[in-house]
């Protein structure tokens, strides 16, 4: 997997964003936007690792002033799209020209100009885009209070015909900024509001689907057992995503942004990529979000990852030092864990 960024532009101020100190402003300067011949050398490089799936993020990557010719470039592959639904006539006109097989559009349905939610306005101008995109949008919602409402989503997709999912992710802190997210010690309130609603939704025929970050100590055994009966899908995950900038700056993850990053060059596949990014961060991953969670029986038997590693490295103070593992590689310069105070 990896999501080529093709514009630090947004025309959000999401509080919960852990991309934002890469981003900018929505003005229409080409610094902001990825040129076509370096788009096409970021399609070079996933030729090469073998991932037919082109996926778009930002910023706001359909206000790219070329957006069309971004999909026309990619077709033939299976696009997604990450948006916040408040997407321009030309980007939309373009992204309804393609079968549902061949195009994704992730709303992110909590998206937001203003600290204290969307107005009428802003929602209005998502649903009339879902409802114009039908069963090639699929709705997401990002987590970061306990309070959140997803009983609007189910209504939006039964009026317009969008995926019967819901994508669930966990807002995660950013290293070196500053933004909204969910503690990890509110995870287990959190956790059975999901289970409640999954059971809601199966109802109307939607099945959730967890994003990366989620531990399995969220839920209960009973929990699970009502997950799995809803349809949810299920995951544990927190591994390097990938994310390439119009610079050719790789990152683990936004959240992780400034950490191990790295260049793309000709050479590179993801394959070489993720390695660099998994003997980077191992140390941390022998920890956990969780103090208990390097002594959890269901992290050693490889059942949880122990949760996001951006929040796991907020509980670290780190340092460069040499690592030497018994039977494992010498990792010069690695920024290894310290417990913090």
């Amino acid at each position: 997997m990896a999501n080529l960024i093709v514009s630090t532009a947004c025309n959000m101020s999401c509080s919960f964003c852990f991309a934002r100190e890469q981003m900018t402003g929505a003005s229409e300067d080409s610094l902001q936007f990825i040129p076509l011949e370096v788009f096409d050398e970021q399609l070079e490089f996933l030729a090469r690792s073998g991932i037919e799936q082109i996926r778009l993020i930002g910023g706001e990557p359909t206000i790219h002033p070329r957006f069309p010719e971004l999909i026309e470039h990619a077709r033939g592959h299976h696009i997604v799209v990450f948006t916040s639904g408040l997407v321009p006539e030309r980007a939309l006109a373009c992204l309804e020209r393609f079968p549902e097989s061949e195009c994704t559009v992730i709303v992110n349905t909590n998206a937001t100009r203003r600290p204290d939610g969307p107005n009428a306005t802003e929602l209005r101008r998502r649903a009339a885009v879902v409802r114009r995109l039908g069963p090639r949008a699929l709705l997401g919602f990002t987590i970061f209070r306990v309070d959140f409402d997803l009983d609007p989503l189910l209504a939006l997709i039964g009026e317009s015909g969008a995926a019967p999912a819901i994508r669930l992710g966990l807002a995660q802190p950013i290293l070196g900024g500053h933004n909204e997210y969910l503690r990890p010690k509110l995870y287990p309130i959190v956790g059975r509001r999901i289970v409640d609603f999954a059971e809601r939704a199966a109802r109307d025929g939607v099945r959730l689907e967890l994003d990366c970050g989620f531990v399995r100590c969220m839920f209960g055994d009973d929990d699970l057992l009502s997950l799995k009966h809803a349809g949810a899908d299920l995951g544990w995950r927190c591994s390097p995503i990938l994310d390439v900038g119009l610079d050719g700056t790789v990152y683990h993850c936004f959240p992780l942004a400034g950490l191990f990053d790295t260049r793309l060059t000709p050479d590179l596949d993801a394959n070489r990529l993720h390695e660099h990014f998994e003997a980077r961060t191992s140390p941390y991953r022998l920890a956990g979000i969780y103090r208990r969670c390097s002594r959890c029986a269901l992290k050693q038997q490889g059942e949880c990852t122990g949760g996001c590693l951006a929040a796991t490295v907020r509980r670290y103070r780190h340092r460069a030092v040499r690592v030497a593992v018994p039977g494992a590689v010498t990792l010069e310069g690695c920024e290894t864990p310290e417990p913090g105070k």
